[in-house]
């Protein structure tokens, strides 16, 4: 039998099959205590720095979400005036902490849409309660002659507004209402 040292005696021939030392290996195999610790810390770092803009993220992107649905409940309750041919007042308010938008007829007080209530991060509306009113042929009948502006506040004083013109066309945008929020 013969022996063959290759490299440091990590490794030497015994009849044609490599055979490796594990005391060579042992020592440098996996990750220390120390190693895993350090990831961690700078993984933890990470997060931390990481989480505050993920919420204020999370709660502008609610924001838009509930500003985008204001303004879409204002064009179905448009639609709905039009169709049954009478008017419709939209109201969008801030009860208990949240946004609702209800929409009803204001002869009978049937409602016209469902109610809605917006996530409590939607904190505000300017000027809460605001009324709009559609005329059957669809021509907003409050606000004056000018562009109505409904202001939707977030938790962080972010603002979004939906504009109303006298026609009834109904947009969101994300510029204020000019107004600062409650």
């Amino acid at each position: 039998m013969s022996f063959a040292l290759t490299g440091r005696g990590s490794r030497f021939w015994t009849e044609g099959v490599v055979v490796v030392n594990q005391k060579a290996f042992g020592r440098n195999s996996g990750f220390t205590l120390i190693e895993i610790m350090i990831v961690v810390a700078i993984l933890t770092i990470a997060v931390a720095l990481a989480v505050p803009e993920f919420l204020r993220w999370n709660v502008q992107s609610q924001l838009r979400q509930a500003t985008s649905e204001i303004a879409t409940q204002l064009m179905l309750a448009r639609m709905a005036a039009m169709n049954r041919n009478r008017s419709v007042d939209v109201t969008v308010q801030t009860t208990g902490g949240a946004v609702h938008i209800s929409a009803v007829a204001p002869s009978s007080g049937a409602p016209i849409i469902k109610d809605k209530v917006f996530d409590t991060r939607v904190a505000s509306v300017v000027g809460s309660p605001v009324t709009v009113s559609f005329s059957s042929l669809g021509l907003r009948t409050t606000g004056g002659t000018g562009t109505q502006t409904i202001g939707v506040c977030d938790t962080y004083q972010r603002q979004y507004s939906v504009v109303i013109i006298p026609s009834g066309k109904v947009q969101w945008s994300v510029n204020s209402s000019g107004t600062a929020c409650p």
